[in-house]
C-alpha cells in the first residue's frame, strides 16, 4: 500500500502546526520494544516461519506528540508520531531444513487515538490508551546463513503497515507544568495484502513496548503568561 508522493510529509508538517496551536500539552519519551512477524504467508499461501525458540530482543524505540482535552482532563486525544527499531529473530523452511534468519527494521509513523485516566489518587493516575498508527519502513535489513539482503531497497517487505495500539500506563504530576509517565503498549498491525512486496507476502507485525517520558503542560502555562500580561 503506497502513499501518494508527499502525503506522509504534509500529514506530518499539519499534525505538527495543528498540535502547536491548540494542544493542552506537548509529550516526548522512548523505551524500547520487541516484535515478531504473526500469521505469516509465503506467495503459495503457506506458513514457513516459525518463531518458536528464538528470543525477542529490545530495540530503541522515541515516541513525540500532543493531547488535547476532550473530557474534563480526564479523557484526552492523541496524537503524534513514533519511530521503532525491531530486531527479529525467527527462522524459515527449505523443505525439511530450518534456516535462523534475523531480521532489522526501522519505522516511523502518525499516531492517532485515545487516553483516558480510570483512577485519580492525588498526584498519580491509572490510565488506558488505544490508537491507530500509519508505520513506513525506513530500512531493514535480512541475513541468514552467509547472506544479506537489503530489503527496503528490494522491496522484499511491505513499506506501509496500519496497526492497532493497546495498552495501560501511570503518570505523575511532578508540578503543575510537568509530569513523567510511564506505557505498556501492544502493537497488531492489519493482516493485508502486499501489494508493495514483490513476493507477495502477507503478515502481521505484532510488537511490546515499554516508554517513559514528560509531559509539559502548554495550556497552564499559556494561562499564566495571559494572567500576568493582563496585569500590566
Amino acid at each position: 500500500m503506497k502513499p501518494p508522493k508527499h502525503t506522509s510529509k504534509f500529514l506530518t508538517l499539519l499534525l505538527f502546526l495543528v498540535g502547536l496551536t491548540t494542544a493542552q500539552e506537548v509529550y516526548v519519551g522512548s523505551g524500547f520494544a520487541a516484535a515478531i512477524f504473526d500469521e505469516y504467508e509465503n506467495s503459495n499461501g503457506e506458513n514457513t516461519l516459525d518463531n518458536s525458540g528464538y528470543s525477542r530482543p529490545l530495540d530503541l524505540m522515541f515516541e513525540s506528540g500532543f493531547r488535547f482535552n476532550l473530557y474534563r482532563d480526564r479523557i484526552k486525544l492523541d496524537a503524534g508520531f513514533v519511530y521503532n527499531k525491531y530486531k527479529i529473530n525467527t527462522s524459515f523452511y527449505s523443505g525439511n531444513l530450518r534456516i535462523p534468519t534475523t531480521y532489522n527494521l526501522s519505522y516511523i509513523g502518525l499516531k492517532i487515538g485515545a487516553n483516558a485516566t480510570v483512577i485519580h489518587w492525588k498526584r498519580l493516575k491509572f490510565q488506558i490508551h488505544s490508537h491507530f498508527s500509519y508505520d513506513m519502513l525506513i530500512a531493514g535489513t535480512n541475513r541468514y546463513r552467509d547472506f544479506f539482503i537489503d530489503i527496503y531497497k528490494e522491496k522484499t517487505l511491505d513499506r506501509t503497515l496500519i496497526s492497532f495500539h493497546r495498552g495501560v500506563g501511570l503518570e505523575y504530576e511532578i508540578s503543575n507544568q510537568l509530569s513523567a509517565y510511564l506505557n505498556y503498549n501492544l502493537r497488531t498491525s492489519f493482516k493485508e495484502e502486499n501489494k508493495d512486496d514483490v513476493a507477495g507476502e502477507k503478515y502481521a507485525l505484532e510488537a511490546r513496548s515499554f516508554g517513559v517520558g514528560l509531559i509539559f503542560d502548554i495550556n497552564k502555562n499559556y494561562k499564566k503568561k495571559s494572567i500576568k500580561t493582563t496585569k500590566n
